[in-house]
């Protein structure tokens, strides 16, 4: 392919390829540039697909890139049921990169304070304890296991 024919198949292309338009059901439409721009409900279906613990990164992780509200997006998709918070059903790559801040987010992400009766680091190996500050005054955890497996 010469230069020319590259050049004319580059004009072709769309400007903008990546960017989708979001049609809601009020036949409003929404330009979406990045995952934060997605309606709540659609980000709270493909969080369903994952473990809980890989559920609460998410919220985290969106939380910290967009202007929404980071109590009712993270709502709508971590929950309520937080009796059991288990590091253990997430990958172990994922489990060892974890530190304080990470888990000190997931814990004020479910209000971990009132949630949480069993918290399970395993495989959390640069925890300091720092992270788990949310925790203090909680009146209802049970057991917080820091075990590397």
């Amino acid at each position: 392919m010469n230069k020319s024919n590259n050049a004319t198949m580059m004009e072709e292309a769309p400007p903008d390829i990546k960017r989708r338009r979001i049609v809601a059901a009020d036949s409003s439409s929404q330009d979406v540039r990045c995952l934060t721009d997605l309606p709540s409900g659609i980000l709270a279906h493909a969080a369903s697909f994952l473990a809980a613990p890989s559920k609460v990164l998410f919220a985290v992780a969106l939380d910290g890139n967009s202007a929404v509200s980071p109590n009712e997006r993270s709502s709508s998709i971590v929950g309520n049921q937080w009796d059991i918070l288990d590091f253990g059903d997430t990958e172990k790559e994922l489990a060892m990169k974890l530190n304080d801040y990470d888990i000190e987010k997931v814990l004020l992400c479910i209000d971990a304070v009132n949630k949480v009766k069993r918290l399970k680091l395993a495989n959390c190996i640069h925890i300091a304890g720092a992270g788990l500050e949310p925790l203090r005054g909680s009146a209802i955890i049970e057991q917080i296991d820091l075990s590397l497996v």
